[in-house]
């Protein structure tokens, strides 16, 4: 196929671009072993752009396992001018239950607001 009449594209130049954005990365493992082991893992993320020109995007996991030999983990990264993260495990011995969690929040600025800083 040979796409001919591209009269309807606009070239941009460079400068014209918008440049900025907000992401999140998730990532969950869970895994156990013995008789019954269970696992349970759950990720979201979203973005958005916002009215002023900003971008904001939030990430979410959880991982537990139960059994012997449970591991679990969840691992988060963002992308933008400001990003908070948190992620933690913990290993419940009296239960063998691990648990991992895990939250990220990226914010890019408006473009005019992010050349200030």
């Amino acid at each position: 196929m040979q796409i001919v009449d591209l009269s309807y594209l606009d070239n941009i130049s460079e400068s014209d671009l918008t440049l900025g954005s907000a992401g999140a990365i998730v990532a969950a493992n869970a895994s156990a072993t013995g008789s019954s082991p269970k696992t349970y893992v759950f990720t979201d993320t979203f973005a958005k752009k916002l009215r002023n020109g900003g971008a904001i995007a939030v990430g979410t996991g959880v991982a537990i396992a139960n059994g012997n030999n449970s591991t679990a983990s969840v691992a988060v990264a963002g992308e933008g001018d400001f990003v908070i993260s948190i992620d933690n495990s913990k290993y419940l011995v009296s239960k063998n239950t691990a648990i991992a969690f895990g939250i990220v929040v990226a914010i890019d600025l408006p473009s005019e607001k992010a050349q200030q800083l």
